[in-house]
């Protein structure tokens, strides 16, 4: 059964190498990239709108 885990986390670990590496090589400052954050930034930077939460119980003061 140890040696079961070991392999698994050996596996687990590999995985995440391999993510981790993956998501180094992505290059997020190419031109696809900056003109969709140039479309979508007023979108994006626009306030929340605030929200009113009525609670369904009050409990009364004692």
């Amino acid at each position: 059964m140890d040696l079961f885990l070991v392999f698994i986390t050996m596996f687990l670990v590999a995985n995440m190498m391999l993510v981790v590496t993956m998501l180094r090589r992505v290059d997020l400052n190419n031109p696809s990239v900056q003109a969709w954050e140039a479309q979508n930034a007023p979108a994006l930077l626009q306030p929340a709108t605030a929200v009113n939460y009525v609670p369904a119980y009050v409990p009364e003061a004692q």
